[in-house]
């Protein structure tokens, strides 16, 4: 938010109470609440829970199976996980691609949980950066006719590049402010 905040809002803080304070600057009763906020950080404070939304977040969706084969856990504690991680709204389970299996689960990354990992990288590593440094891996049962050589990390070259990513990034920019704009008009 910007600009002051209301003299009632003081107020809270007058009475003491901060949560609200920061519930009323932080949220405003619009997008989203305080409770639900920590209930994702929360979620999100377990190494295996925040690698498994980097891994959705690189590879957009997956399968349940190759979810067991790449974290190294069995389906059961995995479930614990990944129920953590759907109650929070930070991943969701979908329907099996068309062309995939449909006895297998799949899931996906949320808006909210690219935020939150996007949210990261870009306080790691700076920026979008990471979107020309890596290509985005898939999970080899989605992506027909992808050697694993075209999954690889490819290490950024030289100028073309670099452009690129200004490009993206004033993009972005300009996606972040409609996305304001919308927010701000509810």
């Amino acid at each position: 938010m910007t600009g002051t905040p209301e003299p009632e809002l003081f107020d809270e803080l007058d009475d003491g109470n901060v949560i609200q304070y920061v519930e009323q600057r932080l949220f405003g009763g619009k997008i989203d609440s305080l409770d639900a906020h920590i209930e994702r950080k929360k979620a999100l404070a377990e190494p295996t829970r925040y690698s498994i939304l980097y891994l959705l977040y690189e590879y957009g969706e997956i399968s349940r199976k190759r979810l067991v084969a790449e974290t190294g856990r069995d389906s059961n504690d995995l479930q614990h996980h990944l129920n953590d991680l759907l109650d929070t709204n930070l991943i969701a389970k979908i329907p099996a691609p068309e062309d995939a299996d449909g006895r297998k689960t799949y899931y996906r990354i949320t808006t909210l949980g690219k935020q939150e990992i996007g949210s990261d990288i870009e306080h790691i590593v700076g920026g979008y950066a990471h979107e020309n440094r890596f290509n985005v891996l898939g999970d080899p049962e989605l992506v027909d006719g992808m050697s694993d050589d075209d999954r690889r990390a490819l290490v950024v070259g030289g100028e073309a590049e670099t452009e690129a990513l200004d490009d993206r990034r004033s993009d972005l920019r300009a996606r972040r402010l409609d996305f304001q704009r919308v927010v701000s008009q509810e």
